[in-house]
């Protein structure tokens, strides 16, 4: 239990972060929000040059240093102390946001690391996930799934709520939260760090798109409902 001035804090871990050893500027994920995008800029900000592999960057743990939950190694966290850096992160509507993790990660097989997954919603929940699935009555089924857990903030984050991602009203705060839809404020962030030709380049650049479906694929009154209920404080803190 973390307590501050008398007051108890209800979020206790901090969220995942991603830094450089050069440049004071770090990540806060937030999963389908350009968050590949996002990290990989970390790694560009600070050697000036892209990371070989977009994707396999979240797996190192050499070309950034990163920090979370509520043990760190101590280096680690002297360095990101010691380094001081502005924070950051993006959101994205809840909507768009759902519907991207649920093609990438549960309807597609695209992510093999989600198998597991898919299998206790197909298996277990009465998801059909199989390749004739309708995908708007599989995504709003989906949906339903989650709407009924009682604690949002343990769900993957690729669906939780955002604000649990960004450790809203916790000891840690983000210096600048960006949202996806404002592409002149994303240029502007960006080009503060890299200037704004390279700016305009590298926000240009396609991370992790699929091309199966479409966001309207799954669309229904429905789902926009459900979704609204499901992230309502999203919408309040981030979309009002």
């Amino acid at each position: 239990m973390l307590v501050i001035d008398g007051e108890v804090h209800e979020f206790q871990a901090l969220p995942l972060i991603f830094f450089g050893r050069q440049k004071p500027l770090a990540y806060v994920v937030n999963p389908k929000a350009a968050s590949t995008a996002s990290h990989n800029f970390i790694f560009y900000v600070n050697h000036g040059y892209r990371y070989f592999d977009a994707f396999r960057l979240w797996d190192s743990h050499v070309a950034t240093l990163r920090i979370g939950g509520t043990e760190f190694l101590p280096d680690v966290l002297d360095q990101f102390l010691e380094l001081n850096p502005e924070c950051f992160s993006i959101v994205r509507d809840p909507l768009r946001r759902f519907i991207s993790a649920f093609l990438s990660k549960v309807l597609t097989t695209d992510d093999p690391s989600y198998h597991t997954f898919r299998e206790a919603l197909t298996s277990l929940c009465g998801l059909d996930l199989s390749p004739e699935a309708d995908p708007a009555r599989s995504c709003l089924a989906f949906a339903q799934w989650i709407s009924v857990q009682e604690r949002p903030q343990d769900l993957d984050p690729h669906f939780r709520p955002q604000h649990f991602n960004l450790a809203i009203g916790s000891r840690f705060k983000v210096d600048t939260i960006l949202g996806l839809e404002d592409q002149d404020m994303l240029h502007a962030y960006f080009a503060k760090w890299i200037g704004e030709e390279k700016a305009k380049w590298f926000l240009s650049l396609r991370f992790n798109e699929q091309t199966r479906y479409k966001a309207s694929d799954c669309v229904s009154d429905e789902l926009r409902s459900l979704v609204r209920k499901i992230y309502a404080k999203d919408y309040e803190l981030f979309y009002a």
